[in-house]
């Protein structure tokens, strides 16, 4: 089977990253980068690959199977659009686009040019995601009542040094970050019923909040919570419990919550607390630990080949630009009802 011939659009910090896992994988070549930065071309020689600045020429140049889309989201539109012309294929970056009309106008030109996206929540392809999601729809833990989440961290002062992280419409942990739980809650609990949310930029001043606290109710009636920050000294976020980006100081801690009437799982050490007698339950009662046994992968990796599959047509998104716009509307229901101090119902329909 020959490789699957891929071009990245985009050399930011993700973008940067793609370099490395494409370069690394056996199932593809890396045919061309792209970036409207000019400076970024010591970056494309290194890896001694072909820089273009204009998409189009990129496109018709190299003529990829498949693209990989690491803008900046407010330009995902305009990107897709060249690549869907062209047939290209895409996994594009999270979130999907900047407004859910725009991710729903992704979906629709995807169909319509047979197109086909992924959109890169890449949680989704890690083991461990994907452990937690099967012991809490299989019922081990019972029925899903409730779900606690953190995400608190330090990011380092230089991470600001790129303009547009810390002011609107794409900065700030929640259209960064939290959009990432936000999916993890609808890949493991179900769709978004409503979202009410408090931010505060108490730390930085920034335009952009620095620190939020979200509760949350599924249409099946489970309820959750994110705490998240990313100006705090503490070790309880996903990146740095679960070890999978090397940038991350990694630390043996949990930082989600899944407490269910049969059961509870602390993710990601994937510990399972339950009663040992289902006739004696109640605090007065000992619980019992296990630990449920998971296979480690790189979560970029496992997309990558997902990708690779996706763009042969061998198989589908498993998360296609509808589903990436859905977490997309539960985020910005988020950044609504901090402005509005009302709870807000996630929407992809248009206004």
């Amino acid at each position: 089977m020959p490789p699957v011939k891929l071009a990245i659009i985009g050399l930011g910090l993700m973008g940067n990253r793609h370099i490395e896992i494409v370069n690394s994988f056996d199932g593809c070549d890396l045919v061309a980068v792209c970036d409207l930065n000019p400076d970024l071309r010591a970056l494309a020689d290194r890896h001694k690959i072909p820089f273009f600045q204009d998409i189009g020429e990129m496109l018709d140049s190299t003529r990829p199977n498949g693209a990989i889309l690491a803008t900046q989201s407010a330009a995902h539109i305009e990107t897709f659009e060249a690549c869907a012309r062209r047939g290209v294929h895409a996994l594009i970056e999270k979130p999907v686009a900047d407004t859910t009309q725009a991710a729903l106008h992704i979906a629709e030109l995807a169909d319509l040019t047979n197109t086909r996206v992924l959109v890169g929540h890449h949680r989704r392809h890690n083991p461990l995601v994907k452990a937690a999601h099967d012991v809490v729809t299989s019922g081990q833990i019972g029925n899903l009542l409730a779900v606690s989440m953190m995400w608190t961290l330090m990011k380092p002062d230089g991470y600001f040094d790129i303009g547009w992280r810390s002011v609107r419409p794409d900065g700030g942990p929640v259209l960064i970050n939290l959009v990432h739980e936000l999916d993890i809650l609808r890949y493991i609990c179900g769709e978004i019923d409503q979202v009410f949310a408090q931010g505060r930029s108490k730390a930085r001043g920034f335009e952009v909040e620095d620190s939020v606290s979200i509760s949350i109710t599924f249409r099946s009636g489970t309820i959750a919570t994110i705490l998240g920050s990313d100006a705090v000294t503490a070790p309880w976020s996903y990146e740095a419990t679960t070890g999978e980006n090397p940038l991350y100081f990694n630390v043996p801690e949990n930082c989600y919550y899944f407490t269910g009437t049969e059961g509870a799982l602390a993710f990601p050490q994937m510990e399972l607390w339950s009663y040992p007698d289902r006739d004696r339950r109640g605090w007065q009662h000992p619980m019992e630990k296990s630990v449920v046994p998971v296979s480690r992968a790189d979560s970029l990796t496992v997309q990558l080949a997902h990708f690779c599959d996706v763009v042969r047509g061998t198989r589908p998104p498993l998360v296609d630009a509808r589903d990436g716009a859905r977490s997309l509307a539960a985020a910005l229901a988020v950044l609504e009802s901090i402005s509005t101090n009302k709870p807000i119902t996630p929407s992809i329909d248009p206004a």
